[in-house]
């Protein structure tokens, strides 16, 4: 294990299950995490900031980062982590800003609606009506609509994978990408990876049985496609995707065995296991050389996946 990993692993942010979750304190613990971990917002250039505020879902905020690139730039829609209950769009400020530098992205990162004041489907059709401004407006703010990836780390990454499904049915929209990081797939918690690192590793199986429960509210969801995409059986529709994990992760299984599925049905897959750091690594770019080398990756897998899909096109 990293020794960075190993020194956080006996702070306060490795909580031990406690009877009841409470939400503002996770909260206030996730943003105490965020100030240490991740590079400070000084220095990182200003993002843009817009409100959308569609019929019938409650409106949010988005925070476009440009590349500084002439013309019109393919877009990574971002959806940030906190188990669908913590986080906000200035946890990932730093990451957002350094894969739009380095990959000559626009990325728009989405302050969805947490649980339990939200419930699902809320943060999802929240991201269809971001695919539908950059539809409308993307131009406008330099963003080629035709190349629109989605991506997310953890509950961020399951909002992401269950979206590109929510565009096919509901806009016939096919993405351009999908990048997911130590993703939450399936409302299960049974797989060899749960059972090893289920408890002492950031995130327990018993926060993540009690997460999964506040943004579901209704139980009689859990195994909705939209919620746990690792339940969709047809998959040809879902984009190039890039999926990394974390070794000491409860979610490794589900994710891995989700980039299993898009491969056997034809789905181009550049899938990564990170050795000997745990969830949360994505977020340490301040303190963890492995975070900052997945962000590097990342960003250099967005720039070839924009030149191979343009030279396909061109062809």
């Amino acid at each position: 294990m990293h020794p960075i990993i190993t020194k956080l692993l006996d702070t306060k942010f490795n909580p031990k299950p406690e009877p009841a979750l409470n939400v503002f304190a996770y909260r206030s613990l996730m943003n105490d995490f965020t100030r240490i971990a991740t590079y400070s917002n000084d220095g990182i250039v200003k993002a843009k900031k817009i409100t959308l505020t569609p019929e019938g879902i409650p409106p949010f905020n988005l925070r476009i980062y440009y590349s500084g690139k002439a013309g019109l730039s393919p877009v990574l829609v971002y959806f940030h982590g906190g188990n669908w209950i913590s986080g906000d769009v200035l946890h990932c400020e730093s990451i957002c800003a350094m894969l739009a530098e380095n990959s000559h992205y626009t990325v728009v990162s989405v302050d969805y609606a947490l649980a339990p004041e939200w419930n699902f489907p809320t943060p999802l059709y929240q991201g269809l009506a971001v695919l539908d401004w950059i539809k409308e407006r993307g131009a406008h703010f330099g963003i080629d609509s035709s190349k629109i990836v989605v991506g997310g780390d953890n509950s961020g990454g399951n909002i992401a994978a269950g979206l590109i499904h929510l565009a096919e049915k509901e806009r016939d929209i096919r993405l351009f990408g999908q990048l997911l990081i130590c993703p939450a797939l399936h409302y299960r918690f049974d797989t060899s990876s749960y059972n090893k690192y289920g408890e002492g590793y950031f995130i327990s199986k018993e926060l993540m049985q009690r997460s999964w429960k506040m943004y579901l509210g209704d139980m009689g969801e859990a195994y909705n496609e939209l919620a746990s995409p690792l339940l969709t059986g047809y998959v040809r529709h879902v984009p190039p995707t890039l999926l990394y994990t974390a070794e000491f992760d409860p979610l490794r299984d589900e994710a891995e065995l989700y980039a299993e599925r898009l491969q056997r049905q034809g789905i181009p897959v550049h899938f990564k296991n990170f050795k000997g750091v745990a969830h949360h690594f994505w977020q340490m770019d301040a303190i963890l050389d492995t975070a900052r080398d997945a962000h590097s990756e990342a960003a250099q897998w967005l720039a070839r996946l924009n030149k191979v899909q343009t030279a396909r096109c061109v062809v």
